[in-house]
């Protein structure tokens, strides 16, 4: 629900309420007003009854319509009271509310007592009036509203959806490309497209400094590394070693290609967060991972696992084949690495996802922790604790769903792209 949506929303709730309230008020306020207007009328005709009566004395009772006189024996105090009563209507022949006058007034020296009636306009009938008005009202301002939302939707806001789009298609991929946001003569969007402006370009510089830094960085690193690697080896082929001279070499040797392995690994991660790899293509799964089966046949077969595979055909995805190709590998390679001597390798491939499970020994870290860096499902020495740390990242990459889950001594990895 946009911004505009809901203002509109608030301030047709708010109307609402300020229509019902008022309604209440206007309505309390008519009433008092049409008691006022008739009880004025009834002094009126009252009082032109009093001056009749002074020019015309009246010593019989006198019925008209909606008027009574009658003269009374006794001297009493002037009084005038009001009240409802119901009176025959003349034209709709029913009863009908009527506003009722009481007075007594004494003139030339006699009593007497004056009754006047007045049909009551009913609270009914202005209730109805009003609600039919009000209602009017609120459905032309509730109309007007809309139009008046959906005008500055369309109009007002079009700088921002327009800088909200440039957004959208803001790449640090793309560091020739210049992002230009549209003018305004809202004070806000100008301050707003200011500010983004200004982010934007300071973000393509620190990714452009932090491209280049771990570039350099990794390609730096990998030359000292295969300079003492070349070094390593020419003293293993040295005469008069001893065992442990042998065994200290090949060890720094073996430390020498972790390093390796470990720049190459967060260098990957670090350009999988940049989102560098762009190159999308229909990748035919199934027989990636047929592929690479193959590949790990001497090393599944080497520690004697039972392999069980069901893979569907032809079952393909949209990505970077790269990525792919390096998270199928990491799975299989963690299974087998993992697993057991004459241990169990289950790989099901579907239309919507690919499960891996094996055997191994029970983790020694939290299950919510393995696809962190540097974490160990076991305590292998030959292991960095990145394996799953990539697969995670190429999995949130392209909104992958990927689980973790264990029963007795099997290891299960679900993905669901």
């Amino acid at each position: 629900m946009n911004l505009i949506v809901r203002i509109t929303i608030l301030f047709v709730l708010v109307s609402l309420i300020v229509f019902l309230i008022g309604g209440v008020i206007s309505f309390n306020v008519m009433m008092d007003e049409v008691n006022s207007e008739q009880e004025r009328f009834l002094i009126e005709r009252l009082d032109r009854m009093h001056t009749r009566i002074e020019k015309r004395p009246q010593k019989d009772t006198l019925k008209w319509t909606k008027l009574m006189v009658i003269p009374l024996a006794e001297y009493q105090v002037e009084r005038v009271t009001f009240s409802d009563t119901l009176v025959v209507h003349s034209q709709l022949d029913r009863l009908e509310p009527h506003l009722k006058l009481d007075a007594i007034r004494n003139i030339n020296g006699t009593s007497y007592q004056i009754i006047l009636y007045d049909i009551i306009v009913e609270a009914d009938d202005i209730k109805e009036g009003l609600t039919e008005s009000l209602v009017t009202m609120y459905l032309i301002l509730l109309g007007a509203v809309l139009v008046i939302g959906f005008l500055a939707s369309y109009y007002i806001l079009r700088p921002f959806n327009n800088t909200l789009d440039i957004i959208k298609s803001f790449s640090l991929t793309k560091p020739d490309a210049k992002v230009q946001f549209p003018s305004s003569n809202v004070i806000e969007f100008k301050r707003l497209n200011a500010f983004l402006k200004d982010m934007t370009d300071k973000v393509k510089s620190d990714y452009q400094s932090l491209k280049e830094f771990s570039e350099n960085a990794s390609h730096e690193i990998q030359t000292p590394i295969a300079i003492v690697q070349s070094k390593l080896e020419v003293l293993m082929d040295g005469d008069n070693l001893s065992e442990e001279q042998i065994q200290q070499l090949s060890f720094a040797q073996n430390t020498m290609k972790r390093l390796s392995h470990l720049s190459n690994a967060l260098s990957l991660i670090t350009k999988i967060d940049n989102r560098e790899f762009v190159d999308v293509a229909n990748i035919d799964l199934s027989m990636t991972l047929e592929q690479m089966l193959e590949e790990f046949k001497e090393l599944i077969d080497l520690k004697s696992i039972n392999k069980n595979i069901n893979i569907l055909a032809s079952i393909t995805v949209q990505a970077d084949r790269v990525l792919i190709e390096l998270m199928l590998t990491n799975l299989i390679n963690n299974a087998i690495r993992h697993n057991w001597e004459g241990g169990e390798l289950s790989i099901s491939l579907a239309s919507n996802h690919i499960e891996i499970t094996n055997t191994g020994p029970k983790l020694e870290i939290p299950e919510e922790e393995l696809f962190h860096r540097f974490k160990k499902s076991n305590q292998s020495a030959k292991s960095m604790g990145l394996g799953l740390a990539i697969v995670k990242k190429i999995c949130d990459f392209y909104n992958y769903e990927i689980q973790y889950k264990n029963k007795d001594d099997f290891h299960t990895i679900h993905i669901r792209f």
